[in-house]
């Protein structure tokens, strides 16, 4: 391969991603010197508990600030204690917010407890469950069609799958994104998502993808397979979408220390991220994510699936195509 490593991506051309999904408020914990499985009885500890916003669509569009020259967000939040601080950091990082405010509801709040095992530490998440007002909507996507429509690309996640309304929105975002050459990324988050869907549901919607991010263990899994070995995972990705997306392979430590990035006859590409040397692992994930995102586009003849067959380069050409979008 005649490109660089995605090490090196630069940020040079002017690309620009939206992102729908999720924002939710972590609280945040870490215990330095317990382990869970050394828990059998009740136990008090004290540490710094953080509070910030957060939710994977949140985390990638802080992340790929750094690679694009736009980066605009699709969610719905409640008005609440935390609305005015997601506001703030939406504000600051220069994330162009598209967002629904629902009235009367809350933010959606995860309880985040790390262990001290080495690095990041095994974690412990509890998600509050989100009610029908809280969840995203088609018409929530409609009314930011543009900001799909003008974007190099579309950013999804399989949080959004779980829920019926926005499984909806997320189908009528990708509809929007395939009609105007958008390229369409979707990140198999969580990362049990193959326990929690059909798998028949899950190929379907991933065929609405150019670009898939997942871990090794999760696409072994939704390809019946026992050996989660990117290398030999391939050919059964191949015969699962035969319309053949690019595949960001993570695996290794922490399922994120190598990376495979892989097109049926475009390109096999398998490197070491540089997350065991990460001096902060927090973020790392949604960090590599942007750069390979951003690094694709700049370095590979990838188009969006339309029928106009525009190519994400031709970023002049596709801005007068979404004058008439509202």
């Amino acid at each position: 391969m005649t490109a660089d490593p995605p090490h090196s991506a630069s940020r040079a051309p002017r690309f620009s991603l939206t992102v729908v999904g999720e924002i939710r408020v972590d609280i945040r914990v870490r215990l330095d010197s317990l382990r869970f499985g050394e828990i059998d009885t009740d136990q008090l500890r004290y540490s710094p508990v953080q509070i910030t916003p957060a939710g994977v669509a949140l985390g990638l569009a802080r992340q790929a600030v750094r690679y694009f020259d736009r980066v605009e967000l699709i969610a719905r939040i409640g008005r609440d204690e935390f609305t005015e601080t997601i506001l703030a950091e939406l504000a600051e990082l220069g994330i162009e917010c598209r967002l629904t405010f629902v009235e009367g509801a809350s933010t959606g709040r995860v309880l985040v407890v790390r262990d001290s095992a080495p690095r990041d530490g095994v974690r412990l998440m509890v998600s509050e469950p989100l009610s029908d007002a809280q969840v995203l909507s088609p018409a929530d996507v409609r009314t930011a069609s543009r900001a799909v429509a003008s974007a190099d690309v579309l950013f999804l996640t399989g949080y959004e799958l779980l829920y019926p309304r926005s499984a909806e929105a997320v189908h009528e975002a990708a509809a929007i994104a395939r009609s105007h050459g958008t390229l369409v990324c979707l990140d198999m988050v969580p990362h049990d998502i193959h326990l929690r869907l059909d798998s028949r549901l899950l190929l379907s919607t991933l065929r609405l993808a150019d670009i898939v991010v997942g871990e090794a263990g999760t696409l072994a899994s939704l390809v019946g397979e026992t050996c989660a070995s990117p290398a030999h995972l391939l050919p059964h990705l191949d015969r699962a979408l035969d319309d053949h997306p690019v595949w960001l392979i993570r695996s290794g430590s922490g399922n994120v220390s190598r990376s495979t990035i892989y097109r049926h006859g475009l390109i096999h590409h398998d490197y070491a991220t540089g997350y065991q040397a990460a001096s902060d692992p927090m973020g790392f994930g949604d960090r590599l994510t942007a750069r390979e995102l951003h690094w694709l586009l700049s370095c590979l003849p990838l188009a969006g699936r339309s029928a106009q067959g525009s190519s994400p380069r031709k970023v002049s050409r596709k801005r007068s195509r979404v004058a008439n979008v509202p």
